[in-house]
């Protein structure tokens, strides 16, 4: 190893690679967007102002954030080509759907920003049509601006505005987290001066794996089958002993509390009260946490919260995409306006002096 490299721990873990102005988790372990605690801004602001935040690094005045409403609404229609690629497609996989319609998305004209907002502003009728076409649905069209409300509706077809409320807070916590696994992905990408849809599809492709974005999925498949506390704490108590990861706990920023979860814990709590499947999901949590230390995570609470929200298990990861492309549309903004390719070096440890 020569004087100018530096060995790291294996997955960056604690390294820092970069600056950044858009996210972060302050020394009170809250997760901060543009220098506002995550948790403030999503109990006074919208989902559609705080993407403002998040993409123009300030929120939005009234005549802006109207302005912003209605350039996303005007964007967010795909062309009939699209369509008929989902339709031949009819991929039960909605994610996987995204991906290949985002790796076709062909975007002329205007500057980076509109070719962004363009992608951005796409996913929600993407994730619809794709979830609605696989299942012999009819797609649904909407011309509704509010953003949150938009997004329920192509989810669940239903015009539902306190549910869509509900889904509102948990699309802001999944907006931005700094440099998580698909971030910097498409920071990787967008390092090499590939084009908008190249970089986002890099970041999608992260999700299809549990340990970022896919867990909720899981997690769900197991709270809904407990019937009392004792069952739900027996199944945590038995994957420990057999050394098995407990999906929705641990989180390597977040070691005491991930504040994501106990926002949404609360926002559970509004919905549907201390239920007996909120008292299990409750009791699993103090259980993890007495044996192992390990906090829920927003996956946790989320997977029970979209849940009851009313929206069906496939959508859960797509969502997580519909939220997080704002951040993903400022993280390929900040590492084009200084780049630098991001290339690391390895540690070979394979054989050596093999004679041919």
């Amino acid at each position: 190893m020569s004087i100018s490299e530096i060995e790291v721990p294996r997955g960056l873990s604690g390294v820092i690679v970069d600056t950044t102005a858009i996210a972060t988790t302050d020394q009170t372990g809250n997760l901060v967007y543009r220098g506002y605690r995550a948790v403030d801004l999503a109990a006074k602001y919208s989902f559609g102002q705080i993407a403002y935040l998040i993409v123009y690094g300030e929120l939005p005045s009234r005549s802006q954030y109207s302005e912003f409403e209605q350039k996303i609404l005007s964007l967010s229609h795909i062309d009939e080509k699209y369509v008929k690629l989902i339709q031949l497609l009819k991929e039960s996989n909605v994610l996987a759907s995204m991906r290949t319609v985002t790796s076709a998305i062909h975007v002329e004209g205007g500057d980076r920003m509109e070719q962004l907002l363009n992608i951005a502003a796409k996913f929600p009728e993407i994730a619809s049509d794709s979830y609605r076409i696989y299942r012999n649905l009819e797609r649904i069209h909407s011309e509704e601006a509010d953003m949150s409300r938009r997004i329920y509706l192509l989810s669940t077809g239903k015009d539902d505005p306190e549910r869509a409320k509900f889904l509102e807070k948990i699309l802001i916590m999944y907006m931005e987290h700094e440099f998580n696994a698909s971030t910097f992905a498409l920071r990787v990408a967008a390092s090499t001066e590939t084009d908008p849809a190249s970089a986002i599809n890099a970041a999608l492709s992260t999700l299809k794996g549990p340990l970022h974005g896919g867990a909720n999925s899981e997690i769900l498949s197991y709270l809904l089958k407990f019937k009392n506390e004792e069952e739900g704490i027996d199944f945590v108590r038995k994957k420990l002993e057999n050394k098995q990861l407990v999906m929705g706990f641990g989180h390597r920023i977040y070691k005491t509390k991930d504040p994501r979860a106990q926002f949404i814990k609360e926002e559970l709590r509004k919905l549907i009260g201390e239920t007996k499947r909120f008292q299990i999901a409750d009791a699993i949590e103090n259980y993890m946490w007495e044996q192992k230390n390990l906090p829920a995570n927003l996956d946790f609470y989320g997977a029970f919260y979209l849940n009851e929200v009313g929206i069906d298990e496939p959508l859960y990861t797509p969502l997580f995409a519909v939220a997080r492309v704002f951040g993903w549309v400022a993280h390929y903004l900040e590492q084009s306006a200084n780049n630098k390719l991001i290339r690391p070096l390895s540690k070979y440890v394979g054989k050596t002096d093999r004679k041919v």
